[in-house]
């Protein structure tokens, strides 16, 4: 008695319109059309606006005259300069105010954290009353405080809180002397940078010495001297090559130095 095999018949395949793994490829083929003809349209229209009200796209506009001027730039601006000048001005500034910024609150996040651990009760009740207050007051709030309680407080130019007739403070902001380089004042960098190198070099023998001989130098006094000795001997055989712009009130601002 012989047995057959079973055979497995298939029947005709579905159409594509009932596999769902098809259907599922063509509605996201649909769909991204759909999304980049929307995207053509809105492009396109846009253009069409612009043209019609005579108004250029692109990065052309950065070569055009700014027209305005910045209080506080540590590169040479003027109100003549492009926008693009603007632009690293701007993005300088808020460099140089976020690393004021993340050593401040480093400084004084670490000076408060060390204080509340302070065995003294009076040291450690203020720094843990600074922290209950600033935490939990919104930032906004303070912000406004700052502005309006301490900063709209203060006098106007005219009137200004002097230190020597050369520091301001006013409304207006922080005005101090600005050191203007003359030649030669490039060496004065350079003696701190080999009093530095030679502070390192120093240290070094200084360590294997004490391994070698168990006798130790006092490196770090010489250390200092040379960081600030050097640097300032160079400054004076170089016969001082730095001015200070003082700022001056003239009508109803202050002219020249710096301005925070």
């Amino acid at each position: 008695m012989s047995v057959r095999p079973k055979t497995h018949t298939t029947g005709p395949k579905p159409p594509f319109w009932r596999d769902r793994a098809k259907r599922a490829l063509i509605f996201q083929a649909l769909l991204i059309v759909a999304v980049a003809a929307f995207l053509l349209f809105i492009i396109g229209n846009t253009q069409a606006n612009l043209s019609a009200r005579g108004i250029t796209t692109g990065f052309g506009f950065l070569t055009n005259t700014a027209g305005f001027g910045i209080v506080q730039s540590l590169v040479d601006y003027s109100s003549q300069s492009s926008y693009g000048r603007t632009f690293v001005v701007g993005l300088l500034n808020t460099l140089v105010v976020s690393a004021l910024g993340v050593l401040a609150a480093t400084v004084i996040g670490f000076t408060v954290g060390i204080a509340r651990l302070s065995p003294n009760w009076l040291i450690a009740r203020l720094a843990s009353g600074y922290i209950e207050i600033f935490r939990n007051i919104p930032l906004l709030l303070q912000i406004f405080f700052w502005y309006f309680a301490v900063l709209r407080a203060m006098p106007s130019a005219r009137d200004s809180y002097s230190l020597g007739e050369v520091v301001f403070l006013n409304v207006r902001g922080l005005y101090l002397p600005e050191p203007l380089f003359e030649s030669g004042f490039g060496l004065i960098p350079l003696a701190f940078g080999i009093a530095v190198v030679a502070s390192i070099v120093l240290i070094l023998w200084n360590r294997r010495r004490h391994i070698d001989t168990g006798q130790r130098l006092p490196v770090g006094w010489i250390s200092l001297g040379l960081i600030v000795g050097l640097p300032l001997l160079v400054l004076l055989i170089s016969g001082v090559p730095v001015t200070w712009d003082v700022p001056e009130l003239k009508g109803f601002n202050f002219r020249g130095g710096v301005t925070v």
